[in-house]
C-alpha cells in the first residue's frame, strides 16, 4: 500500500500528534498532587487587612527581635513588651507533613525564650510571632535557616 503524502494527510497527522500531546499534558497535570500553603486560604485572605495592620504596629519592635542558634538550643529575644496573649510559630513551608512548632506567648513568658533543637529538623523555617497587647495586634515574621 502506497500512502500519498499530500497536504491533507500531513495536516491530519499534525492534528493527531497535537491532540495526543495535549492529552499527555492533561494526564501528567492531573497526576501531580495539589499542595496548598494554607488549607483555609480564602477566609485568611479576607482577614489579611488586619494582618497588615498588625505588621505596621510591630515595626518599632522588628529590629529588637533577635534570633540566635547554638548547638542544642534556639534563642529568641523578645522586645520588652507585656503581651496579653500570642503565639510563636516555627512554620516549615516546604513540607506539609512536618508539624509546625507553636509556643503560646503570655505576660508570664520571660523576655528570652529558649527552644530545644531536637523539636526541629534542619532546614528553612518562617518564624511567626504574633501577640496582642491592650487590644492592639502585633505581628513579626522572620525567615530562619536551622542548622
Amino acid at each position: 500500500m502506497n500512502i500519498k503524502w499530500n497536504w491533507g494527510t500531513k495536516i491530519t497527522i499534525a492534528i493527531i500528534l497535537f491532540v495526543s500531546m495535549i492529552l499527555g499534558f492533561v494526564y501528567t497535570a492531573t497526576q501531580n498532587p495539589i499542595i496548598l500553603v494554607e488549607k483555609d486560604y480564602y477566609p485568611k485572605g479576607l482577614d489579611y487587612q488586619s494582618r497588615i495592620d498588625d505588621i505596621k504596629n510591630a515595626v518599632p519592635f522588628k529590629d529588637s527581635m533577635v534570633f540566635k542558634q547554638s548547638k542544642g538550643q534556639l534563642f529568641l529575644k523578645i522586645p520588652n513588651t507585656a503581651p496579653d496573649s500570642g503565639n510563636i510559630t516555627f512554620y516549615r513551608p516546604n513540607e506539609e507533613k512536618v508539624l509546625d512548632f507553636v509556643q503560646p506567648l503570655s505576660a508570664k513568658v520571660s523576655i528570652d525564650v529558649v527552644f530545644p533543637k531536637e523539636h526541629f529538623k534542619m532546614g528553612f523555617y518562617v518564624l511567626k510571632i504574633s501577640w496582642w497587647q491592650n487590644g492592639k495586634g502585633y505581628y513579626i515574621e522572620k525567615k530562619v535557616f536551622l542548622t
